[in-house]
């Protein structure tokens, strides 16, 4: 963890916040989400930050993902990511983009990476990511949506750390 990096988006946030009239607001971490970088409480008046991905990404990327949720705390709730929304990102500096683009996507957001995958038994194609582990035990009934007789019974998760699992599926 880089603590000092930690400690400078959280400053860096708090006085953005203060800048735009948020003063009533708080900024915190948010230790369990692994794909949401960002996110505006308005019930609680918080801003949310990610810590495992602003830990991982640039100061820079952290700063966009502040000031995109500050701008959804200053046009109030039901806008969502409409132009409304857009407009007041480009008031105050940030992307007036609805999600971060990550790096395999073509984008700059470096992302965790998955810890189980779901894939085909038999193909060894991957079908569904997840970074918790799935509650589902047996998959032996299960099928992908729009492909039950090419996956009814071949669904299988495997952990990545386990690299037996990985060079069964190869």
């Amino acid at each position: 963890m880089d603590l000092i990096k930690l400690h400078k988006i959280k400053e860096w946030a708090r006085k953005q916040m203060n800048l735009h009239g948020l003063n009533k607001w708080t900024f915190v971490w948010d230790t369990k989400a692994v794909r949401r970088y960002g996110q505006c409480r308005y019930h609680k008046k918080e801003i949310g930050v990610t810590k495992k991905l602003a830990n991982i990404n640039t100061f820079e990327e952290s700063q966009d993902v502040v000031l995109h949720e500050i701008a959804h705390a200053l046009v109030g709730r039901g806008h969502g990511h409409n132009d409304i929304w857009r407009n007041k990102c480009v008031e105050i500096g940030a992307k007036p983009e609805q999600y971060y683009k990550p790096e395999d996507k073509g984008g700059t957001v470096k992302q965790l990476k998955a810890k189980y995958l779901l894939v085909n038994k038999d193909t060894g194609e991957v079908y569904k990511k997840y970074w918790r582990k799935p509650k589902a035990k047996d998959w032996s009934t299960r099928w992908m949506r729009g492909n039950k007789s090419g996956t009814l019974g071949k669904l299988k998760v495997i952990d990545v750390n386990n690299t037996d699992q990985i060079r069964y599926i190869k």
